[in-house]
């Protein structure tokens, strides 16, 4: 009967997505991971080091075997009382198996004389303890422990607590508040590692891995969702969970977005958006005469999306990292790359098939040219404190709407503004940019914004950001591949095989566009150096 039940067993587990030795190191690896845990909770974690001290590779063995067994006996009572059950899997077996090593602690804790198999007083037993101790090596010892762990995992004793189950499953609420404090950036760089890089574009495998190394079981639900919409060879888009939370996080980094630039979705990646370009006006008239009649004129915005694109190299050591620092390092430059094209588009984006029209590019927004300008303003480029006013004055003169005002510069024309002085010596701006506001409104930073070396002259933006429109289609695609080629900026052609690297491209498809030109004015020619 031993032998028939070992053989069922061996082909439970063989039927198993996790062969037997993923099976140890998850329980190993979980235990670890447990022993930090409890350190949290006030719990030294003992326990559990006392219970698995001593245990062989073969009591492990027997620890997945009667695992197995209990978990086949639980899904046959439940399959006789009618309910549907599936395949063996990798989750029920290791429960089976903390069950297991909760009864051990437990009955660790027994009185002796019910751990005694031969009924002995507390005196005997006592007496009996210290001279086995006395007599005894410390290897006899735990193999003494080893074997009555194996007659007591082989018995199928039922836990009296589980005290330690729930360090081992995923889906408990400690592990949930713990996903929920991983930043959801350092969640994108986990799910393209679990399935562009452990998973190997398989979603089932994908979902193995988030569990193993992560322990996130949202993560896990994920990818088993995208392996029902099987997915083709040409690519894999991070599961929508984690798609959202990224984009909303990448979008709000952006110099555009901090200054009020507005996201709407492209659903079919083409967007028409109506805008009055001129309206009714109502006149004075007199008594017997016509009624002047005016008409408002209307034009579009219209947005079509386009491919925003990166690869994003790094050392394979690197990405088959499972730690925090590696996963947020990842992360944080790939969520760059994507937010620096992004904020390039908005301003400086030539327009046409393959870019978006920036700012600076946009037929009607007030251009003006520093070097151009009257002394009051600018002397030969150089900006006086009466500068700002006039750009101000300029747009707004324009009716335009107030609620997201703001400016954009570098880091050199931030410099000169703070320097800026009256004629007894005192700064005019310096203490009101000090706290992220210029001329009562706010302005951000992006040296993206080019300052000519040459020339020292450089370009600063001023509007209605609200006016500025960002259309996304679908968001972040990622794919990552260990063996392909690729050429950097400076066109020198990277092959991860030679080099040991790995390749991950992401895409996103969006547009941004002026809702409304009068809402903008674009300054050049600004000399600060």
């Amino acid at each position: 009967m031993r032998l028939k039940n070992r053989k069922k067993s061996a082909a439970a587990i063989k039927s198993m997505k996790v062969g037997t030795d993923e099976l140890k190191d998850l329980i190993k690896g979980a235990v670890k991971e447990a022993m930090g845990e409890e350190d949290d909770t006030g719990d030294d974690g003992s326990d559990t080091a006392a219970a698995l001290d001593g245990i062989t590779a073969e009591d492990m063995a027997d620890i997945i075997e009667q695992a197995v067994d209990n978990a086949n006996e639980k899904r046959k009572s439940r399959k006789d009382a009618g309910e549907e059950v599936g395949d063996l899997t990798a989750d029920e077996v290791i429960q089976e198996a903390a069950e297991i090593i909760d009864s051990m602690t437990a009955d660790e804790g027994m009185d002796d004389d019910e751990a005694d198999p031969e009924g002995k007083d507390d005196d005997e037993a006592d007496s009996d303890e210290k001279d086995d101790d006395e007599a005894a090596s410390e290897d006899d010892a735990k193999r003494r422990k080893s074997a009555a762990f194996r007659r007591q995992v082989k018995s199928g004793t039922a836990p009296a607590q589980r005290k330690y189950s729930s360090l081992f499953m995923g889906g408990t609420a400690s592990a949930k508040k713990q996903q929920k404090s991983v930043p959801p950036l350092v969640n994108l760089a986990r799910a393209i590692k679990c399935l562009d890089v452990f998973g190997r574009h398989d979603p089932e495998r994908a979902e193995f891995y988030a569990k193993k190394y992560y322990n996130d079981t949202s993560m896990a639900h994920e990818f088993k969702a995208m392996s029902a919409t099987n997915p083709t060879a040409g690519g894999f888009l991070i599961p929508e969970v984690y798609l959202d939370e990224v984009i909303e996080l990448l979008y709000s980094k952006t110099v555009i977005k901090e200054l009020g630039a507005r996201t709407i979705p492209l659903e079919n990646g083409n967007l028409n958006i109506p805008r009055m370009t001129s309206g009714t006006r109502a006149m004075w008239g007199g008594e017997g005469r016509k009624i002047a009649s005016t008409q408002p004129a209307f034009g579009n915005l219209r947005l079509s999306a386009k491919r925003l694109e990166a690869i994003v190299p790094q050392t394979r050591e690197l990405l088959m990292s499972t730690k925090y620092s590696a996963d947020e390092l990842f992360a944080a430059d790939l969520s760059r790359r994507m937010q620096l094209g992004l904020d390039w588009g908005a301003l400086y984006g030539t327009g046409g098939e393959f870019q978006p029209t920036g700012i600076a590019n946009t037929p009607g927004v007030e251009k003006i040219d520093a070097k151009k300008m009257d002394a009051q303003y600018a002397a030969d480029g150089k900006l006086t404190a009466d500068f700002p006013v006039y750009v101000k004055s300029l747009v707004m003169s324009k009716n335009v709407d107030d609620q997201a005002l703001g400016w954009a510069f570098n880091s050199f024309m931030e410099g000169y503004l703070k320097n800026i002085k009256t004629t007894t010596g005192d700064y005019i701006y310096r203490d009101e940019m000090n706290a992220g506001n210029f001329l009562g409104m706010p302005y951000k930073v992006s040296n993206q914004i080019p300052t000519d070396s040459k020339t020292g002259c450089t370009e600063m933006f001023f509007g209605n950001w609200a006016d500025l429109m960002i259309g996304d289609q679908m968001g972040l695609e990622t794919y990552t591949t260990l063996d392909g080629t690729w050429t950097d900026e400076n066109g020198v052609q990277h092959n991860a095989f030679e080099e040991n690297l790995t390749g991950t491209r992401a895409l996103m498809y969006d547009d941004i566009g002026v809702r409304h030109v009068e809402s903008f004015a674009y300054v050049h020619n600004i000399k600060v150096i």
